[in-house]
C-alpha cells in the first residue's frame, strides 16, 4: 500500500468517524488559532522558580514560524530557534509581575529557552516554547504573600492559567489557584473545560517557611509532547502524502463528504435557515441558489483569509476576525427574522381590515330590482414568497464563517506547492456543506407542501389557525435567534 493510500484510508477512517459523530466531537482540544499560556510558581525556602509555557497551535505558529526562519529556506537552523526562544523569554520576562509582600521581585533567566515544534494538523508545525526563571527569597519568618501576573496580552483566545506550589522549606496556607496544573502544563487539556476553558492570568498565595524542611507536594514537570491530537484532522490529512490520481479523486470526494459532515455539526445556522423557509415560501431554485452562496462564501472566506494570513500573519489575529463574522452572521439572521416579522404582521393587519363587513345604503328608495355591480377592491395578502436577497443573505449566513480546518489545508497547499489540489480540496469541502444547506431548503419546502396539501393536516380548522400564525412566529424565533448569537459571539470578546 503506497503512502498516498495509507493518507486516504486514514481520512476515510476519521471521516466516516466525524459523520457518524455528527459532529459531536472534535479532533481540535482548543481550536487551531489559540495561543495558550501557563505559569507554574515553586515557592522555596532557598528561592521562587518560575516556569512560563506557551502552546502555540497550528495558524499562529505558522505566522509565527515566519519570524523564526529569518533566511526563508523553510528549515529554522539552531542559531536561528535560539535567537528567537531568546527574544521571546525576555518578553515574556517584561510582562509579568512577581510580587512578595506587595513589593516587586527582579526575575532571572534560570537556563537556556527550551523550544519545540511538535507535529500538528497536515504536516503544519505546533509551538512550544518553556522559559524558565528564578527568584531570591529573604528568609523571613511568620506569614508571607506571592502573587504573580502575567500581563501578555497577544489578542489570541486560549487557555491561561497559573499555580502555585511550595517547594523544600515552605507550606502554602491558603491560595486563589491550584497547586497542580490541570492541564498539565498544557500536555494534556482536560475534555470536561474545553468549551470554557480558564483564563486565568494571576495567582496569589500565603506562605509561610518552615525549619522542618517539609513542605507541600511539588508539581511534576511533564515531559513536551513530540505530536499534538490536532494531527489527526481528516480533512488536513488529505493534502499530504503522495498525490496519484486515484488517491487524488478519493481525496475530493471525501472533502465533500466532510464538507457534509461539517454543515450537520453544531452552527452554521441551519435550524434558523429551517424555520426562515417555512415562515416563507421557497422553491428548488431557491434551494439551488442558496447551496451556491454557500460555497462561494465559504470558499472565498478561506482564500481571503489564508491570503492575509500569508501576507500580514505576524500582526493579524484570524480568530478575532472570525468572531467579528460570527457577529455580522447573528445580525443577518436577526435581519432577516426582522423582516419575516414586518411582512407577516402586514398581512395579518391587512386581512383583518378586509374582513370588515361594507354596506352600500342607497339614498332612496328602489321599488324594483336591478342588478347591483360595482367594482369592489379584492384584498391581495401580503406576499411572503421567499425573495433572491434573502436566499443570498441565508447562504452568507451558512457560509461566512471559514473553518480551521480548511484555512489550514490552504497553508499546507501554500508551503507543500500543492496549491491547485489545496484549492479543489477546498472548493469540495465547500460543496459537502452547500449539498446539506441547499438540500435542508429543499426538504422543508417539500414538507410544507405536502402538510398544505388537499386531506392533510390542513385541513383541521386548529391546523388552519397555527399556519395563520406560523409565518410570524418563525420571523420572532429567527429574530430572537439572531440576537442570541450576536451576543454570544460578542460576549467571547470580554
Amino acid at each position: 500500500m503506497t503512502r498516498g493510500i495509507r493518507h486516504l484510508v486514514a481520512a476515510l477512517i476519521a471521516t466516516l468517524g466525524l459523520l457518524a459523530s455528527a459532529g459531536i466531537a472534535s479532533a481540535h482540544p482548543l481550536g487551531n488559532y489559540t495561543v495558550n499560556r501557563a505559569i507554574g510558581l515553586a515557592v522555596g525556602s532557598s528561592g521562587i522558580t518560575l516556569r512560563y509555557v506557551v502552546d502555540m497551535a497550528e495558524i499562529p505558529t505558522f505566522s509565527e514560524f515566519q519570524l523564526i526562519d529569518r533566511d526563508g529556506n523553510g528549515r529554522p537552523d539552531p542559531t536561528e530557534v535560539a535567537s528567537y526562544a531568546s527574544a521571546a523569554c525576555s518578553a515574556v520576562r517584561a510582562n509579568l509581575d512577581l510580587l512578595i509582600d506587595g513589593s516587586t521581585v527582579t526575575l532571572q533567566a534560570r537556563r537556556t529557552p527550551q523550544l519545540s515544534f511538535p507535529a500538528g494538523a497536515g504536516g503544519l508545525s505546533t509551538l512550544r516554547l518553556v522559559c524558565e526563571f528564578n527568584a531570591r527569597v529573604n528568609a523571613t519568618s511568620g506569614p508571607r504573600t506571592i502573587t504573580a501576573a502575567d500581563g501578555t496580552d497577544d489578542g489570541h483566545v486560549g487557555w491561561r492559567e497559573v499555580t502555585i506550589s511550595a517547594g523544600p522549606g515552605v507550606v502554602i496556607e491558603t491560595s486563589n489557584v491550584p497547586s497542580i496544573s490541570s492541564s498539565a502544563e498544557l500536555t494534556r487539556y482536560p475534555t470536561d473545560a474545553l468549551q470554557t476553558p480558564p483564563d486565568v492570568r494571576a495567582g496569589t498565595a500565603a506562605f509561610h517557611l518552615t525549619s522542618s524542611g517539609l513542605s507541600g507536594p511539588g508539581a511534576e514537570i511533564p515531559a513536551a509532547p513530540t505530536q499534538r491530537s490536532t494531527a489527526d484532522d481528516p480533512l488536513a490529512a488529505l493534502i499530504s502524502g503522495e498525490l496519484t490520481p486515484a488517491a487524488a479523486v478519493g481525496a475530493l470526494l471525501l472533502a465533500v463528504l466532510l464538507g457534509a459532515g461539517h454543515a450537520v455539526s453544531p452552527g452554521h445556522g441551519k435550524t434558523l435557515i429551517a424555520a426562515y423557509l417555512i415562515g416563507s415560501r421557497g422553491s428548488v431554485r431557491h434551494a439551488a441558489t442558496l447551496g451556491v452562496t454557500v460555497a462561494v462564501t465559504h470558499t472565498a472566506g478561506v482564500f481571503v483569509l489564508g491570503a492575509v494570513t500569508l501576507g500580514i500573519g505576524q500582526f493579524f489575529v484570524p480568530e478575532r476576525v472570525i468572531e467579528w463574522l460570527s457577529v455580522a452572521s447573528g445580525l443577518l439572521v436577526a435581519l432577516l427574522g426582522a423582516g419575516l416579522v414586518i411582512r407577516a404582521a402586514r398581512g395579518v393587519t391587512r386581512k383583518a381590515s378586509h374582513a370588515d363587513p361594507h354596506a352600500h345604503p342607497h339614498p332612496h328608495p328602489h321599488p324594483h330590482r336591478h342588478p347591483h355591480r360595482h367594482p369592489h377592491p379584492r384584498y391581495a395578502p401580503q406576499s411572503l414568497d421567499l425573495r433572491r436577497r434573502n436566499v443570498i443573505t441565508l447562504g452568507l449566513v451558512g457560509g461566512m464563517v471559514p473553518s480551521a480546518s480548511a484555512l489550514i489545508v490552504f497553508l499546507v497547499a501554500i508551503t507543500t506547492g500543492r496549491l491547485l489540489f489545496g484549492l479543489l480540496l477546498i472548493v469540495a469541502f465547500g460543496a459537502g456543506m452547500a449539498a446539506v444547506l441547499g438540500g435542508l431548503a429543499v426538504l422543508t419546502t417539500a414538507l410544507r407542501g405536502t402538510i398544505r396539501a388537499p386531506g392533510s393536516l390542513a385541513a383541521h380548522p386548529w391546523a388552519g389557525s397555527a399556519a395563520k400564525s406560523l409565518p410570524l412566529a418563525s420571523g420572532i424565533a429567527v429574530l430572537v435567534a439572531g440576537l442570541g448569537l450576536s451576543i454570544g459571539a460578542l460576549a467571547r470578546f470580554a
